[in-house]
């Protein structure tokens, strides 16, 4: 039985440009987009921020040594597993047409088109099936279907 761990880079990775709580051993909490990390030494950038007070900030970098926890405000709309199987379904692809690298956030199909949460990235008539598909996805995320 092979064991492939989750990595917490993988998890801050997919909280990169979202909007996340960081609250603090002190006590004290930020509210604002995740812009990036460093985990040696930890390091965190949040763009936008507030803090608990409600003062704005444009960029606050944290010591990740008084990190307690981060929150993920919101859920993402494009989870990749999930899109894989609803295009499989959607379109009567085989699993294997799909690949799904989760750390990336990136769906590939039939080794030539690219979806991430930013869109369809390729060209030709699958192309198109492809982002109908990413749209009709996104749309019934919207409407928490």
């Amino acid at each position: 039985m092979s064991y492939s761990p989750r990595n917490i880079k993988a998890d801050l990775s997919a909280m990169l440009d979202k909007l996340v709580i960081v609250r603090l051993t002190n006590n004290r909490t930020y509210t604002g987009i995740l812009n990036s990390y460093e985990t040696t030494p930890f390091l965190i950038s949040l763009t936008n921020a507030k803090d608990n007070e409600n003062n704005a900030f444009y960029k606050v970098l944290i010591n990740g040594e008084h990190v307690s926890e981060i929150l993920l405000k919101s859920s993402p709309l494009f989870e990749p597993r999930e899109f894989a199987s609803f295009l499989e379904k959607t379109l009567g692809l085989r699993s294997t047409d799909i690949k799904v690298y989760d750390e990336a956030g990136v769906v590939v199909v039939l080794d030539k088109i690219k979806v991430t949460e930013n869109g369809v990235e390729g060209s030709g008539p699958m192309a198109q099936k492809v982002y109908d598909v990413f749209n009709d996805y996104i749309k019934r995320k919207k409407e928490g279907k």
